[in-house]
């Protein structure tokens, strides 16, 4: 598996970083988590296959994490220079349908229209599909909206975990185990400020509690490199810690 960076920030305005959006490539799947402003013109930016995409894949419905889904649709549907008839599959939580719809009526829209088909799928809590060659996709619950989720896609005996946005919970550790790239928000430095978000020491907490090979942190409404959260998060997980840069490539 690999998975490329397409946006490693915030809803924060960015000249460095999208907001949030990652790509990952395992069997015969090519999806992308998440769809934040930026992400789109960020897989052509980083030369990645974008018509050829399988499945889309929103873990909550924050504006940072779903805003570009139309955009998505849309370039599906008129920016592509070379027939498909291969399906895609939306994949998220509780309300996917809805929300594309509602963007339809605001739009004016048909973006389900496409030349090729297009599946809505919507997955409880523990829920687990197959993406194809053998890949597969698991969700799990997390505590940030009512119908946020964690994703977890799996391959010939590797696996990577995406935490998308929440709060600290010991049963997301249990979600993770034995992961081998932990892709985590670290929303903030010291504290959450009262919002369902982690800050440093909850990440290494959930990185260490999982057992994950690899910790890549994410999301952060600081500057992470200015604020040296390499080393914050090293006191509390002994394993190889990376800081997400949009454009960066982790072979898995």
């Amino acid at each position: 598996m690999r998975l490329v960076v397409l946006g490693s920030g915030t809803c924060v305005p960015s000249g460095q970083r999208s907001s949030s959006g990652y790509w990952i490539e395992a069997g015969a799947a090519r999806l992308r988590l998440d769809c934040g402003s930026g992400t789109v013109h960020a897989m052509a930016r980083f030369g990645l296959p974008w018509t050829t995409l399988t499945h889309q894949v929103i873990t909550h419905f924050h504006i940072d994490h779903v805003g570009e889904l139309p955009a998505l649709l849309f370039a599906l549907r008129y920016g592509r220079s070379t027939p498909r008839s291969a399906p895609l599959s939306l994949v998220g939580p509780n309300g996917l349908r809805a929300l594309v719809e509602g963007f339809e009526r605001l739009l004016n829209q048909r973006l389900l229209e496409q030349e090729f088909p297009v599946d809505v799928v919507e997955l409880a809590p523990d829920a687990v599909i197959e993406l194809g060659g053998g890949a597969k996709l698991r969700v799990a619950k997390t505590p940030h909206t009512t119908e946020s989720l964690a994703v977890r896609v799996e391959h010939d005996g590797r696996s990577i975990g995406y935490t998308g946005d929440t709060s600290p919970s010991d049963e997301l550790a249990d979600f993770f185990a034995g992961v081998d790239l932990l892709v985590a928000e670290c929303s903030f430095l010291d504290n959450a400020k009262q919002t369902p978000h982690l800050c440093a020491d909850d990440v290494a907490r959930l990185a260490t509690m999982a057992g994950a090979g690899r910790l890549l942190a994410t999301h952060s409404y600081f500057d992470p490199e200015a604020a040296g959260l390499a080393t914050r998060l090293a006191r509390g997980y002994a394993g190889p810690i990376g800081i997400a840069e949009d454009g960066m490539l982790v072979a898995v």
